[in-house]
């Protein structure tokens, strides 16, 4: 009865996407019903792959990698719309499944001497092969699969999601997952920050910055528009305030950096484009009053900025 009933859902769907693609067909001449049938064969498809997809998530057990592949076989059958559901999920996956594999790589000695020794920046199928001890191979070969790739902060070795595996997907999902996918690329394949040290110049910070607040300026309703706004307010730290090792202000003469001081008069704050803007054009000005150092006022300021930054 169950499986009768939603025969007949599915069936109605179907009927209502064909009449509203091919309500027109009596005015005019028709060139056959061949589109209404790949139409209707694709949502067919479409709908047995989310019921699949949907299967497959309720396991408790699954691994982001099973997911990855079921992704990778199946994301050609569905809409943008769903396809950008698939992708938001096996993130949120990944994210949950992150701290335990990080916990492994932090109790295992194993796993740092290993990396230590000869480990080049990449998990390649090559340097795979050429590790002895099972229990190590059989991690780092999972950890590739799940999507994950290695990071290194002060001689510690640890995974992190790899968003430039997404890239494959950027054809298949919605505007809004392919900018976000974009943005969180450009993090993975560059770290803005290692060792308290910012490693990426002033003028890719302010970039950066920039691209995020583009995103929610267009994308204000995206399921990812928390999650760039947290970014975003990442940014705002690092351009208020710099990293510890590499502080805005000198720590000796509270002085603005030169090379930021340059950076930030180059650029163009239109505050329109979003609270960004509005603090750093703020920012500037008060920069300028202050003769570029920090004083109470500049530094009041900042920590007021970030707090209520929203």
């Amino acid at each position: 009865m169950i499986t009768f009933k939603k025969n007949i859902i599915v069936g109605v769907l179907i009927a209502i996407i064909l009449i509203s693609l091919n309500g027109c067909a009596n005015s005019r001449p028709s060139p056959g019903n061949e589109p209404a049938k790949q139409n209707e064969a694709f949502l067919r498809k479409e709908i047995a792959t989310m019921d699949e997809f949907n299967k497959v998530m309720q396991k408790s057990d699954i691994t982001a990698g099973e997911i990855i592949k079921f992704i990778d076989g199946n994301i050609a059958f569905v809409s943008k719309q769903n396809a950008s559901t698939m992708i938001v999920t096996i993130e949120n996956i990944q994210q949950l499944r992150l701290p335990k594999f990080q916990d492994v790589f932090a109790d295992s000695d194993s796993i740092q001497r290993t990396l230590l020794k000869d480990y080049r920046n990449a998990l390649t199928d090559n340097y795979m092969n050429g590790i002895q001890d099972k229990a190590t191979k059989d991690l780092l070969l999972a950890t590739k699969e799940s999507g994950f790739k290695i990071e290194t902060a002060e001689g510690f070795y640890f995974p992190v999601i790899d968003y430039s595996m997404y890239k494959k997907y950027r054809p298949n999902v919605t505007p809004d997952i392919v900018d976000y996918i974009d943005i969180m690329a450009v993090e993975s394949d560059k770290t803005p920050m290692k060792d308290a040290a910012l490693i990426i110049g002033w003028e890719e910070i302010l970039k950066r910055a920039s691209s995020h607040e583009g995103f929610l300026k267009m994308h204000s309703t995206s399921a990812k528009a928390e999650e760039v706004k947290k970014l975003l307010k990442r940014y705002l730290t690092f351009t208020l305030f710099g990293g510890n090792n590499t502080p805005l202000f000198s720590y000796d003469d509270r002085v603005m950096v030169p090379a930021a001081k340059k950076a930030y008069l180059e650029v163009e704050f239109n505050e329109s484009n979003g609270n960004f803007s509005k603090i750093m054009a703020e920012y500037r000005t008060l920069l300028k009053k202050n003769d570029y150092t920090l004083t109470k006022e500049v530094d009041d300021y900042r920590k007021q900025a970030v707090e209520n930054f929203h």
